[in-house]
């Protein structure tokens, strides 16, 4: 899958890759496992970050959507 954007966030201890796959996939840096893999796009995902805290990542999607996601739960906010 091809990887289109990444942000790691404001502590450095998650990095967060969107992908082609419609796909948004949370990472733990320092040892490069895959926490969570986040899903609900229905179009290649272009855009991830994080907010200023670090409690929330943002996603935009091709799919003109934007979605909002708790990082550590991997749960979409409504």
């Amino acid at each position: 899958h091809l990887v289109t954007s990444v942000s790691f966030s404001p502590a450095g201890d998650l990095l967060a890759s969107g992908s082609r796959d419609k796909t948004v996939r949370v990472w733990d840096p320092s040892t490069g496992e895959e926490k969570s893999t986040l899903r609900g796009h229905e179009r290649p995902v272009t855009s991830v970050s994080f907010s200023p805290a670090g409690d929330l990542l943002a996603s935009g999607s091709e799919d003109r959507s934007v979605r909002v996601w708790d990082p550590s739960t991997g749960e979409e906010k409504s």
